[in-house]
């Protein structure tokens, strides 16, 4: 028998070893959503650069799944991945664990210079064909008086930016670093022919890094997380711009 407890300490010392490298990965599960992230760039977007660093401070590595919004939702809940960019609702909260915000997206209209449109409160906008992206979220204030306006969906913002430059909607509800950055990868013949402009009654919202209740590890590595995001915002280090 004792012949044998070489190998038994061996088999034990590798199955912890491979415990150890099981937690020293971290999976993040995204869709594009340039700059902030984008699939293209070697450090996958100015706001996973942040979200990757701020993991490989505390031994992490980090690996990138990507993939559409919906189905990182599906990921997110089911399985043992993070993911980032997201807002915190009722029902969200059931399911997931947010750490502290990371920042804070606005949103904006996207419009064609060619057009005058009068924006300054939400009433006025009944007039309007408004393009949106399914899934997301413009506000509480926003969200409870859109059963009033005429809304066209798109599957993301490109294709949102697309019907709008066709003359399919008047406006688009885009956040304005997002539109920038699609217009001059995609639109760049058309950046000269739009604006954006902010008003008050659209979203300002914090987002958030999330992982599932499910997740066994995901309380402790979110409590690593804030951690390293605190010391970066009182170090004046955290800049997404």
């Amino acid at each position: 028998m004792y012949k044998y407890l070489p190998y038994v300490i061996l088999l034990l010392f590798l199955c912890s070893a491979l415990k150890i490298n099981a937690k020293d990965s971290i999976i993040l599960s995204v869709d594009n959503y340039p700059p902030y992230i984008d699939a293209r760039k070697n450090n996958k977007g100015k706001l996973a650069k942040i979200i990757t660093d701020i993991f490989k401070m505390q031994g992490y590595d980090v690996k990138y799944q990507f993939m559409s919004w919906p189905e990182t939702e599906i990921a997110i809940t089911g399985g043992n991945s993070f993911s980032f960019m997201w807002y915190k609702t009722e029902q969200r909260t059931k399911n997931w664990i947010f750490s502290d915000p990371i920042t804070s997206l606005n949103t904006s209209f996207l419009y064609r210079k060619n057009n005058k449109f009068k924006l300054e409160r939400i009433d006025q906008l009944r007039r309007y064909s408004i393009g949106i992206t399914k899934g997301y979220s413009y506000g509480d204030y926003f969200d409870v008086y859109k059963e009033q306006l005429k809304l066209v969906s798109s599957i993301s913002d490109y294709e949102g930016i697309k019907k709008l430059l066709a003359g399919e909607t008047d406006l688009l509800l885009i956040e304005p670093l997002v539109a920038k950055s699609l217009l001059e990868d995609w639109f760049s013949d058309e950046v000269d022919n739009t604006k954006l402009s902010y008003v008050n009654y659209l979203s300002n919202q914090p987002i958030y890094l999330v992982c599932s209740q499910q997740y066994v590890s995901c309380a402790h590595l979110m409590q690593k997380f804030n951690f390293a995001l605190r010391e970066l915002k009182a170090s004046n280090a955290l800049n997404i711009e």
